[in-house]
This record gives structure tokens, sequence and C-alpha cells, in this order.
């Protein structure tokens, strides 16, 4: 309902906004502990935050006016290039921060030729994302450019979504896990440099998650130990590992 207030005109008959979700495999724990809401975003009034006010017009223009989108994407995307070629840098962008597009499945129209997905037009960067979705049934044909980190999601109303068994499968596969924890299980599990048989590396160091593969050992996969952002609302969801027991619980874990 808020479109109009943002200059946005569409066909209400063509799309239902109060049906969208951009994160549709979120569950009670992350949406809760979601970057969406933390830092300066925590209690913010949202009439006065210029942050989430720019995100909500992207993701409107991202649902009803798909190539202007694509077309200020690829702008910006293009000036990041360029500034990173002057400095001999190397440009790696996350498209996904607070949702979880298939951005492999996104075709857009630019400049009159058609493209099916922005790693096929920008070739030459490369790109990377954390998703929930399970990578070996829904994203397993990737662009060689993109690469992605399975987050693990814990309980859903509930239920457990991602076991042991789940990530280990993962894990054979060479896909990259992110775990969060809180700072007190991070310091404690980084005292040891696998668990259950997988190399653990501090995923606070870097965010660029396309180096991770540097750090694989054995044809595996890598458990990535993050901690809970300063001020995130801690709860029961088994998404932040609070505890021994935790740990125990969520990976079957026997002493």
């Amino acid at each position: 309902m808020n479109a109009p207030y943002y200059g946005i005109e569409y066909d209400k008959s063509l799309i239902d906004i109060s049906k969208v979700n951009l994160c549709k495999k979120a569950t009670n724990g992350c949406a809760t502990s979601c970057l969406y809401h933390q830092g300066i975003l925590k209690n913010s009034d949202f009439a006065k935050n210029k942050i989430k006010i720019a995100r909500i017009k992207r993701t409107f223009k991202f649902l009803l006016q798909r190539d202007e989108f694509f077309a200020q994407l690829i702008k910006e995307i293009t000036s990041l290039q360029k500034k990173a070629i002057k400095e001999g840098l190397t440009l790696t962008v996350q498209l996904n921060g607070t949702s979880d597009i298939l951005w492999e499945k996104e075709s857009f129209t630019f400049k009159e030729v058609p493209y099916e997905n922005l790693m096929c037009y920008f070739n030459t960067v490369q790109f990377f994302d954390y998703t929930k979705y399970d990578i070996l049934k829904s994203r397993k044909k990737l662009p060689p450019n993109y690469h992605l980190t399975y987050s693990r999601a814990g309980l859903h109303k509930g239920k457990l979504v991602d076991d042991w068994q789940f990530l280990q499968n993962l894990l054979d596969k060479e896909i990259d896990i992110s775990v969060v924890f809180n700072k007190k299980m991070k310091n404690a599990m980084l005292e040891h440099s696998n668990f259950l048989g997988y190399k653990l590396i501090d995923a606070d160091l870097s965010n660029c998650r396309v180096a991770d593969v540097h750090h694989r050992e054995n044809n595996q996969g890598l458990i990535l130990v993050h901690e809970a952002a300063k001020k995130t609302d801690f709860n029961n969801s088994g998404f932040i590992i609070q505890s021994q027991e935790e740990l125990n619980k969520y990976f079957s874990v026997q002493h």
C-alpha cells in the first residue's frame, strides 16, 4: 500500500505485494536475528531511516520495474568494476544482503539484449551469496562466477530444518556451511581446527566468501564460524548456538 507514496505505480491485478517474500526459506530464528533489524536499523522509525526507505524502494523497483532495476544495478556494478581496476583490486559482489533471491534464475533485458542473469552480463566479476535453499536441489546449476554458502537455519515452527546428516551431505559435496554462535561458543569452537572431521574457519575475519575455497582440505566444505552481531535478539530457535547442550542437540554430537 506504500508503493504510491514512493512514486511507484503498478497494476494490482498483476502482482499482490502482500504475498511477496524475497527470503522464502527464512526461519523463525533467522528472521528475528536478521541483519535487517540490527545495528543502526534497530528500533528506528521507518519514515526517518534512509537505509530502510532505500531498501524498500529497491524492492519495489525489482518487483515492478525490472528493466529499470537491472539498468541501475548494471550502472552501479560497472562503476565499482572501473574503480577496482583503477586501484588494482578484484571486485566481488554480494547481491543478497537481507534477501535470498535466486539471482541465477533472474533474467532481464538491457539495451534490447536479453540476459539469463547478471553473472552472464558481468562474466569477469565474481559474485557470492549466503542462502538457505538446499543448494544441491534448488541451486545446483550455478554460473561459474557465482559462489554460494549454505546458511544453517535451525528450527522452524519447532521442527529442525537442517540436521547434521543434511549438513554433512553438503560438506561432503564441497559446499561450505555458515553457523552462527554467541561469543562464548564461537571462542570455544575456534579452540579447535576442525569439528567432526570438517575444517573450521573464523568467518568474521572476512566476508568475502569466495576466498574460502582456498582453505578447503580433503575435497570437503568448510564450517564457517560466525559470531552473532552485537545487540542481536537471541531466542530459542536454534539458529544461534548458545551452549554446548545446543551444539550436541542440533549436531547430534556424542561424547
